[in-house]
């Protein structure tokens, strides 16, 4: 069997994280430990980085993945599901943090803290993509919120 590694990518501001990112970060944990074990035994260990969104408020917040030995570059999480994401004020209970933060736009839905089902969502299409299922948000999977 070939080893395929998913990486996934936190990108976050460096220092104090207010709740919609520390929730993500819980989340990206707590499934990549999870999950990942899963994939891992199909061929796809989950590996989890957490990376400096550098001031970019676009990218605070902002989920990754990518798996190079299938060319899966790194994409958003957003753009793999298929809707839309911005960033918008961030909603810092403590007011610490950052202004903005990237928010994923499902309908009249917006989130955030990424919800665990939409980061597993993803996992599980880049998996996929690899033997030829759906992968990038195109509408071949029947589940990517597009019709």
């Amino acid at each position: 069997m070939e080893i395929s590694t998913i990486t996934v990518r936190h990108y976050a501001p460096e220092g104090t994280l207010c709740e919609p990112l520390r929730q993500t970060s819980e989340t990206l944990n707590t499934l990549v430990i999870e999950l990942g074990a899963k994939l891992a035994r199909m061929g796809f260990p989950v590996t989890l980085e957490n990376v400096s969104s550098n001031g970019e408020p676009e990218k605070n917040n902002m989920v990754t993945m990518e798996c190079l030995e299938i060319d899966f570059p790194e994409t958003p999480l957003d753009e793999i599901l298929g809707f839309q994401a911005s960033a918008r004020p961030c909603e810092c209970a403590s007011g610490t943090g950052p202004e903005k933060c990237r928010t994923i736009e499902i309908g009249d839905d917006s989130y955030q803290a990424v919800p665990p089902g939409l980061i597993a969502d993803g996992l599980l299409r880049v998996a996929l993509s690899a033997t030829g299922g759906c992968g990038s948000g195109c509408g071949t999977c029947g589940g990517c919120g597009t019709s």
